[in-house]
C-alpha cells in the first residue's frame, strides 16, 4: 500500500503530466499550423524573420516543457518499476536533446543569409547552403519523434501495468506511439518513404489533448495500488 503522503505526491505529478501534455499539444498546434507554415523557403526567410524567431522560441519552450513533463513522468511512474521509468526518462531526455539540437541547425540558414555578405560565396551557393541545412532539421525530426515514441511507449506500458488510467486510453496511446514509431523509423530507413506524414500525427495530437485533459481532471486511479 502506498501511503496518504505518497498519494497526495503522485496524484501532483499526474497533474503537472497533464498540464505539460495539454499545453505542449496546444503550443505545437499553434506553431505548426498558424507560425511555421511557408518559413522554410530560402528566397523569403528574411522577410519573415520575425515569425520565424517566434516559431524557435515556441518550439524552444515546447522542450523546455517537455523536459518538466519527463520529470514528472518519472517521479509518477517510479514506484511502479524503478528501472523502466528510468530507461523511458532517458527517451524522453533524448528527444529534449535532439530537439534543441534541430532548433540550433534550423537557425544556420538564418545566419547564412543575414550574413551573406561576410561569406565569399555566390547568392545561389548561399540559398542552397541554406536549403540543405534546413534538410538536415527535417531529418532530424525523424530521429526526434523516434526517441519521444519509444519514451512514451515505456511511460503508457507502466501506466497501464498498475491501472492508473483507464485500458481504453492507455490502448489507444501504445497504437499512437507505436504508429509514429514505425512511420517515422521507415523514413530514416527508406528514402522513398513518404514525408509528409500529418496524417499520422493527428491521432497522436488528439490522444494527447485527451490525454492531458484526463490527467488534470481524474489524476490517476490508486484504487488497486
Amino acid at each position: 500500500m502506498i501511503d496518504n503522503g505518497a498519494q497526495k505526491e503522485i496524484q501532483k505529478q499526474a497533474k503537472i503530466v497533464g498540464f505539460t501534455y495539454l499545453v505542449t499539444t496546444i503550443i505545437g498546434f499553434i506553431n505548426n499550423f498558424l507560425v511555421k507554415p511557408g518559413l522554410h523557403n530560402t528566397q523569403t526567410l528574411l522577410q519573415s524573420e520575425f515569425q520565424f524567431r517566434i516559431g524557435e522560441m515556441l518550439d524552444l519552450l515546447m522542450f523546455v516543457l517537455v523536459m518538466w513533463m519527463a520529470v514528472a513522468l518519472y517521479l509518477l511512474t517510479k514506484s511502479i518499476n524503478k528501472n523502466r521509468a528510468l530507461l523511458g526518462f532517458v527517451f524522453r531526455v533524448a528527444e529534449v536533446v535532439v530537439g534543441i539540437v534541430i532548433l540550433l541547425i534550423n537557425l544556420a540558414p538564418l545566419i547564412i543569409l543575414k550574413k551573406a555578405g561576410n561569406y565569399q560565396f555566390n547568392d545561389g551557393i548561399l540559398h542552397s547552403l541554406a536549403s540543405v541545412f534546413f534538410d538536415i532539421s527535417n531529418m532530424g525530426w525523424n530521429f526526434h519523434l523516434t526517441l519521444m515514441s519509444i519514451g512514451a511507449i515505456i511511460f503508457m506500458l507502466l501506466l497501464l501495468r498498475a491501472s492508473y488510467i483507464p485500458k481504453w486510453l492507455g490502448y489507444w496511446a501504445l497504437f499512437t506511439y507505436t504508429l509514429v514509431l514505425l512511420c517515422f523509423s521507415l523514413q530514416i530507413l527508406l528514402p522513398e518513404f513518404p514525408s509528409n506524414l500529418m496524417m499520422v500525427m493527428a491521432p497522436g495530437a488528439l490522444f494527447e489533448l485527451v490525454f492531458g485533459i484526463w490527467l488534470l481532471v481524474k489524476g490517476v486511479n490508486l484504487q488497486k495500488v
